[in-house]
């Protein structure tokens, strides 16, 4: 494998394996019902998308099939995290994200930072600045893949 082949599949595995080891840790330290997908979901409105959205929409944002999107909906409207508004005639159903919603993420965020601290207080600001550049950049050239 050339280096530079070698160099992408290292990082997209180092990503994977970051994302798999931090998910297990925040289910362990999260609020009661709230899991990483719910997680996701909640921080997908708090923090990306200003208003109400779609189950398709919230779908085609994460890349997830309708129905185990609409799963997640509803799991979170019943913790009381999500509101989700009566469809009108041929209109999907709009989602939006509660007060309780918005409290559970800040909690959850609450209870992660020191642990997150820890993880990478021997890389410098400036380090951790380029590759989350690097990393949204990758992420967004993702987002507009034709195949989206």
């Amino acid at each position: 494998m050339d280096e530079y082949r070698e160099t992408l599949v290292g990082l997209f595995t180092e990503v994977a394996i970051i994302e798999h080891l931090l998910r297990t840790r925040m289910e362990k330290s999260q609020t009661e019902g709230l899991i990483a997908p719910h997680f996701g979901i909640l921080n997908y409105f708090v923090r990306n998308h200003d208003g109400p959205d779609t189950v398709s929409g919230i779908a085609w944002s994460f890349q997830d099939p309708e129905d185990v999107v609409r799963e997640r909906v509803e799991q979170m409207a019943e913790l009381g995290y999500l509101d989700v508004t009566p469809a009108i005639g041929n209109a999907e159903p709009l989602v939006s994200v509660t007060a309780d919603g918005r409290a559970a993420l800040d909690e959850s965020l609450n209870r992660i930072e020191p642990e997150i601290l820890e993880l990478v207080s021997e890389i410098s600001p400036d380090d951790l600045a380029r590759t989350f550049q690097t990393l949204r950049e990758i992420r967004l050239t993702m987002d507009n893949l034709p195949d989206r």
